[in-house]
């Protein structure tokens, strides 16, 4: 499993931050788009480990993530793959004994610079936040100073830390979380 560099930056202001992006050159790879994901465990996938089968609009990928320490950038590992079929691979998952344990649903709009990813993720009831995912903590650091985000406000790990900190909300013991009305709320 390689690491993941990715750190999360709660309360932006998603407008400026996009005209920032905008300033600095930034494409963007993807519009807001309604993400699918299910979770997969089984008696070798649990824990802070789980698979996730996710339609990302036009691409569905599946990997294999753990969150193994949650307060550093690099405490996620990741294994992914795309695959062709959403349908076809969820039968396949539950054809060698995983079980779907949750469906989850987020907004994503992806901007790019070079190997820099940018994500505005929306979740059901909270509010917008900016990922940013390089390929190493430095680029990381540096994309957020040049958008001029304070990197020790930079939050690590997964969605579900968000719940718990910001909410006090456990979503690993909810089967579903979707949105209330069409608009991401």
């Amino acid at each position: 499993m390689k690491n993941e560099y990715e750190a999360k930056f709660l309360n932006v202001n998603v407008s400026l931050v996009r005209a920032q992006l905008r300033e600095l050159g930034a494409v963007q790879a993807m519009p807001r788009t309604m993400l699918s994901r299910y979770i997969y465990e089984n008696d070798a996938v649990q824990g802070n480990q789980w698979l996730r089968l996710r339609d990302e609009g036009g691409k569905t990928t599946l990997p294999l993530k753990q969150v193994v320490d949650s307060s550093n950038i690099d405490g996620t590992t990741e294994i992914e793959t795309e695959v062709g079929d959403l349908h076809a691979t969820a039968e396949l998952l539950t054809a060698l004994g995983l079980r779907q344990v949750r469906y989850q649903q987020n907004y994503r709009e992806e901007w790019r610079i070079g190997a820099v990813t940018f994500d505005f993720d929306t979740w059901p009831d909270l509010p917008t936040f900016l990922e940013i995912e390089g390929p190493d903590e430095s680029s990381v650091r540096q994309a957020a100073a040049d958008l001029g985000l304070d990197y020790a406000e930079a939050r690590f790990g997964s969605a579900d830390d968000i719940y718990k900190s910001e909410l006090g909300r456990d979503i690993l013991a909810e089967p579903t979380l979707l949105f209330t009305d069409a608009t991401g709320r």
